[in-house]
């Protein structure tokens, strides 16, 4: 009989290692004995996990108050208020890197080692989400130790390779990953123990496919080369002509959790350990008042009747601002929230933003026909997806305004196509760790403001203190300030 750990399990481990830094149950990842002759069906829901839980705790926080989807409040000496002023140290990301490298990708390097041609479903999906984990991670961090990762006590100093290795060994690894899923056949086959698509090998795929769509749509950015863009362009054409893309929200790349004790949204857990620290920025919320944005009812709480962003950076503390909502929380509950809402990392929504980009860029002019069907449909399925924790009076408001703000804000014009994508995007990707920051990065879109005394934001992650103060090989890092991902150019 085929073992499996529950997700109840899994998040409750997944709540001690992300929300108290015990460290107990990462070091089980250093040690090549432990895990190594356990079946992957139940190492790989560990990975899956700690994915899931990663992508909405530290590097959700560090990137979104950066981007100024969120900003801070509470007294200086706060986390949340040192991220806001950029100072994210090399020790603030200890737990998230050791999560990330002595924890997921060990996990999913053993389940492709024990499954890789035995169980090709199995090696597919742990393909699938190495190359997620690395292409994010090469997105928040640029070079990263990949060719000599993931050997344990044979090697604790890994070299680092350059991000754009990184993104050409993902690339390799989808495609070996997407083979894999494809198989006809598999001795074992992921099913409860796949916590994202409980077994669907077609939906494994198309997130395979949206996956190499959103690292591709990174080479168009404002200094892209013409070499850079032509790759990019052959690629997405392809994956267009293949039609093995996301089809509906229900394809959405996310990580569910559970309205238990324990096992909630790392989101919801940091507003309720800490529910004065970290508001939805004035810059999010002030571009959605703007346009009578029906999505606000399920993102943000009302303050004194309207809805009102914290500034970044501002230095008075303060309470009197909106909260994150059903969209981030779950279902109300009582006084409280449920918790259950996923941690989303790559949705249907996004998907079409980035196939309205590439046609604003390729086709571009007066001819944005087809780029302009892909925004109406991606702020479709936004709408659709922010109601999905209401209460039937929230649910009605967002699905009532859909057609005013797709008549007053859902046609792209001439000049202002790529901004009005991409702040799009910086709306539907509420959330989203990482990606709105990328986005801005490569195209300065939306515009911001940087946080006073700095003159301008971030375009890199520290690396781990620990992992600088063992690994000789860490590349020397100046400034947070300086251009460093391969992309960002």
């Amino acid at each position: 009989m085929k073992k499996y750990i529950s997700k109840a399990v899994v998040l409750a481990l997944m709540g001690c290692v992300t929300l108290s830094s015990c460290k107990k149950f990462t070091d089980i990842n250093t040690d090549p004995n432990q895990l190594v002759d356990a079946d992957a069906s139940l190492v790989l829901p560990a990975a899956l996990g700690n994915v899931g839980f990663i992508m909405g705790s530290d590097i959700h926080r560090y990137t979104s108050l950066y981007v100024q989807q969120f900003a801070a409040q509470g007294t200086l000496s706060a986390q949340p208020r040192q991220y806001d002023l950029y100072n994210v140290l090399e020790g603030d990301i200890n737990n998230t890197w050791a999560s990330t490298f002595s924890g997921t990708l060990p996990d999913l390097q053993k389940v492709i080692a024990k499954t890789d041609g035995v169980s090709p479903w199995y090696a597919g999906v742990a393909k699938i989400m190495k190359a997620y984990v690395y292409a994010i991670n090469a997105d928040a961090y640029g070079d990263l130790p990949f060719t000599e990762a993931t050997k344990f006590e044979d090697n604790l100093t890994p070299k680092f390779d350059p991000s754009s290795v990184i993104y050409d060994k993902a690339f390799a690894l989808i495609d070996e990953g997407i083979a894999n899923v494809k198989a006809a056949a598999s001795t074992q086959a992921p099913g409860a123990d796949d916590f994202i698509y409980s077994g669907s090998m077609e939906k494994w795929e198309r997130f395979a496919n949206a996956l190499k769509l959103r690292m591709y749509i990174h080479y168009f950015s404002t200094g892209a080369t013409a070499a850079d863009m032509l790759k990019a362009k052959t690629a997405i054409d392809a994956l267009i002509a293949g039609n093995r893309l996301m089809r509906n929200n229900g394809d959405s790349f996310q990580f569910r959790f559970l309205a238990q004790a324990n096992q909630t949204n790392p989101i919801h857990q940091f507003e309720g350990s800490r529910p004065n620290q970290f508001f939805p920025s004035k810059t999010l919320v002030d571009l959605m008042n703007g346009k009578g944005d029906g999505r606000r009812s399920a993102f943000f709480t009302l303050q004194g009747g309207v809805f009102k962003g914290a500034i970044n950076g501002d230095p008075t503390e303060s309470t009197a601002f909106s909260r994150m909502h059903t969209y981030l929380r779950g279902k109300v509950a009582g006084a409280t929230y449920a918790g259950e809402a996923p941690t989303r990392m790559l949705t249907f929504a996004e998907q079409n933003l980035i196939l309205a980009e590439y046609f604003v860029r390729t086709q571009g002019g007066n001819n944005l026909v087809t780029a302009d069907t892909y925004f109406k449909a991606a702020i479709s399925a936004s709408f659709d997806a922010a109601k999905e924790f209401s209460d039937a009076t929230e649910a009605a408001a967002v699905t009532g305004s859909l057609a005013a703000y797709l008549a007053t804000s859902g046609t792209l014009l001439p000049g202002t196509a790529l901004q009005q994508v991409i702040e799009e995007k910086f709306v539907s990707n509420y959330g989203v760790a990482v990606e709105p920051w990328s986005d801005w990065r490569r195209t300065g879109f939306p515009v911001l403001i940087p946080v006073s005394p700095a003159t301008a934001l971030p375009r890199i992650l520290p690396y781990s203190f620990t992992e600088r103060s063992y690994n000789p090989n860490v590349p020397a890092r100046p400034s947070v300030f300086t251009k460093t991902v391969f992309w960002d150019k």
